[in-house]
């Protein structure tokens, strides 16, 4: 009986050894993909920056902290106190469903995303080789701490 026992004890610690590496990896990948920061291509910053000058330029100014109408400051200290602690999802949320003031919610989820893009990069994140999209899941995995 005690050897059946062991045998079993045996058979199934095997498995679980062979299981519990294979488990941590993925969790790990997860916590990865969990707390990546925002990517998004160069292409986009500029496509952002054009739309920036024609859409927000007179509220936030040339500088994204000058602006003519008292927007609030699209860099630096303040955009880090707003959104540095947050997630993509959150700033693109905002952005698409409250900007311009005059006509929120009006620009196409592209624009809104290259525009996302524009801040993102204006405030120290690094463009790569792969394209913010507008997938709020997506977006959720991108924390903007530093």
């Amino acid at each position: 009986m005690f050897t059946r026992i062991l045998s079993v004890i045996m058979r199934y610690g095997a498995i679980l050894l062979a299981v519990i590496p294979i488990a941590a990896a993925a969790g790990a990948r997860d916590a990865r993909a969990q707390q990546s920061g925002p990517v998004f291509t160069e292409a986009q910053v500029e496509r952002g920056r054009a739309l920036y000058q024609k859409n927000c330029q007179d509220c936030h100014g040339t500088q994204l902290d000058n602006g003519e109408f008292g927007g609030a400051p699209l860099k630096g200290s303040y955009f880090r106190q707003h959104w540095g602690s947050g997630d993509v999802a959150g700033l693109f949320g905002y952005v698409s469903a409250l900007m311009p003031p005059d006509r929120p919610g009006q620009l196409s989820p592209q624009s809104y995303v290259d525009l996302t893009a524009f801040l993102l990069s204006s405030n120290g994140y690094a463009a790569g080789g792969e394209e913010l999209t507008a997938d709020p899941d997506a977006q959720r995995h991108m924390s903007m701490k530093k």
